[in-house]
């Protein structure tokens, strides 16, 4: 796992790239490999290339850039996890390695197959490889988007990176904000791909790569796993013995590793079945878990320990409260780059220190379960709620369109949210809106504009032909896989991972397995009084039942409890700023903080509060230690 940054100027004939200007920007992603350094200059100074290294697999000869035998150069953050496949077969063709690592594939391939190559490649990764021989740069992006790449595009010169950090470094380009991305922030809790809250900088998209020569920037799909919107139906025990195989190879490829392998554990279903999958080797095994004192309700330590002692795993905790996440405040604003509103950033900030603490580079996490199986509660109420929601879809369109009326939006956002959804049609997918509604975005935003607040469709927008309810399964799905998982819930856990040095790898994610399950109809997945049927069903061989009994407790951090101390009192002084006056009307914010008063839920306020200290710091230039300096002096807190 590592960090990279580069450059090319495509549209220019003379180059002005230095190798200062890109140690400058590789070293702003320094804490994503702290391993090794490296950097390339082109000759006529257009291409710039540099990359910071975690060493993983071939601890000695990995380091980049990496070059290939026309002169190629690459870059790249990530692991392969088929690579030793791939070297097979490309050395069964005559290809000569001269490493171990598994970047050295990637250049083969391409040679190989040219921009073909991604569609190759099993792993997490992003990386940038220049091509002298046709004056090309190639970005990509991994199919589910485990990895982040960002870019900018001004004046004939493409600028990327690793983090967005790394591109602000560039003369060329200033933090500005995107005002029109602004409403779906606060509806997503995170920007949609490819925008960013930066004016000009995109991210790339999960499944897709970017070619930049002589005639600018062209972005296309290698990956598209919404398409086609079908089911597949096995017969009788076929899918949990499928899904059981994939989820091995899948585990036992992400053990690929020169350094030793943790698992973040919570005593859940999908942690446990990481642990359970290792069998023998579970003995000694480092697992790690984090909680908060006092706040049973979403503090898994107990469950955690039950799972490590039956298994015998070297088990590690942390307990975190209010004054540490006060103090990290600087740093999770610093990582993100840009906002993203999750409290449990938090969290995953300390449990991965704790790894890197215990020697651990390397962990295996449950992210993307419940959104491949699902496994979410909010799932199973949609369910338990589709009759009433089938019978208002029944009903003619002018009379469908008046049943939203008869929820009072000021009071129930979330409801009438919904049933204006299901009035068009076409219900909401479950989770949508995560953060602010769009009732509540009126109260507090100047002026929306009249912008996109949910930032999503469906692919087949504007389609016919569709069942209600299959309808609404696959536009949950896709608004899972394209914007709430790889955006936010990948994002969060790369930030604060590689924020500590360590690695973080989700067998739940694998390609393969992904392609499978995405696609097994929701009968398999999910009823009224059960979730991840079928993976319930792969692995209960295995795993204790009261882990497979288990419900599911939600992993967070008590921001509602903190909005009311001393979280709340940061909230006013950066809400009450002039800058945050031109986008807010903050006399609504405070009486919602003051009063007690819902905005839909309380938890609403977290994103506006991580938009104002992103403000602050990125936008405003500003450091946030003044902000915890006047918190903790008695004139502050008055």
């Amino acid at each position: 796992m590592c960090g990279f940054a580069g450059i090319y100027e495509y549209g220019r004939t003379e180059g002005a790239v230095t190798s200062e200007l890109v140690r400058r920007m590789r070293d702003t992603v320094a804490h994503r490999g702290p391993d090794g350094e490296g950097e390339f200059v082109a000759e006529d100074r257009r291409v710039g290339l540099g990359h910071q290294r975690l060493a993983i697999v071939d601890l000695v000869g990995g380091a980049q850039p990496m070059f290939g035998a026309q002169g190629e150069c690459l870059v790249f953050n990530g692991e392969i996890y088929n690579y030793p496949r791939l070297r097979r077969d490309l050395e069964r063709d005559g290809a000569r390695f001269v490493t171990s690592c598994d970047t050295e594939v990637i250049l083969h391939l391409y040679a190989r197959h040219g921009l073909a190559c991604v569609e190759h490649l099993n792993g997490m990764f992003a990386f940038a490889l220049w091509d002298p021989s046709e004056q090309r740069m190639l970005l990509a992006r991994d199919h589910i988007g485990e990895k982040p790449l960002y870019w900018a595009d001004r004046d004939g010169r493409i600028v990327f990176g690793s983090e967005i950090k790394a591109l602000l470094e560039h003369p060329a380009f200033q933090a500005e904000v995107n005002d029109a991305v602004l409403p779906a922030f606060l509806t997503n809790l995170v920007s949609p791909s490819p925008s960013t809250l930066y004016r000009g900088i995109f991210k790339l998209s999960p499944g897709t790569m970017a070619v930049c020569d002589a005639d600018g920037v062209r972005v296309t799909r290698f990956w598209d796993v919404f398409r086609p919107r079908a089911w597949d139906h096995p017969v009788g025990r076929e899918a949990s013995v499928k899904v059981r195989d994939l989820l091995q190879t899948s585990l036992d490829d992400r053990l690929m590793s020169d350094v030793p392998v943790g698992v973040l554990l919570s005593g859940g279903l999908d942690s446990t079945t990481l642990v359970a999958l290792l069998q023998g080797r579970a003995q000694g095994l480092a697992t790690f878990s984090v909680g908060f004192e006092g706040r049973p309700d979403i503090d898994e330590r107990a469950e955690a320990q039950r799972v490590a002692a039956h298994f015998g795993t070297d088990h590690h905790e942390v307990t975190i409260g209010e004054s540490d996440a006060l103090k990290f405040l600087p740093g999770l604003v610093h990582h993100q780059d840009e906002p993203l509103a999750d409290p449990v950033c938090i969290p995953l900030n300390f449990v991965c220190r704790l790894a890197r603490a215990n020697g651990i580079k390397v962990v295996l996490a449950g992210e993307g379960a419940d959104e491949l199986f699902w496994g979410y509660p909010q799932y199973q109420r949609v369910l338990e709620r589709w009759r009433y929601i089938r019978t208002i879809l029944a009903l003619p369109p002018w009379l469908r369109s008046q049943v939203p009326r008869m929820v009072r939006a000021s009071r129930h956002p979330y409801a009438r949210e919904l049933l204006d959804g299901v009035a068009t049609g076409r219900p909401l997918p479950a989770h949508l809106p995560l953060g602010l509604s769009r009732f509540d975005q009126r109260e507090i935003l100047r002026n929306d504009h009249g912008l996109d607040v949910m930032g999503w469709r469906p692919s087949n927008h504007g389609e016919a032909g569709e069942r209600p309810l299959e309808r609404f399964v696959f536009d949950t799905q896709e608004y899972e896989f394209g914007l709430r998982l790889p955006e936010l819930l990948l994002m969060r856990i790369d930030r604060f991972s590689m924020a500590n040095g360590v690695e973080a790898r989700v067998p739940f994610l694998d390609p393969d397995l992904v392609n499978y399950v995405y696609r097994l109809p929701l009968d398999q997945k999910l009823r009224a009084d059960q979730t991840k049927i079928v993976l319930r069903r792969a692995v209960a061989d295995i795993v204790p039942p009261w882990v497979l009994n288990r419900r599911k407790q939600g992993f967070g951090a008590p921001v509602v409890d903190w909005l009311g101390t001393r979280f709340g009192e940061i909230f006013r002084m950066v809400i009450t700023s002039e800058s945050m006056r031109r986008y807010f009307a903050t006399d609504a914010l405070l009486r919602a903080l003051d009063e007690n008063r819902r905005l839909s839920r309380k938890s609403s306020l977290w994103p506006v509060l991580n938009f104002a200290l992103w403000h602050r710091h990125w936008i405003e230039g500003e450091s946030l230690d003044p902000l915890l300096e006047r918190l903790a002096s008695p004139s502050g807190r008055e």
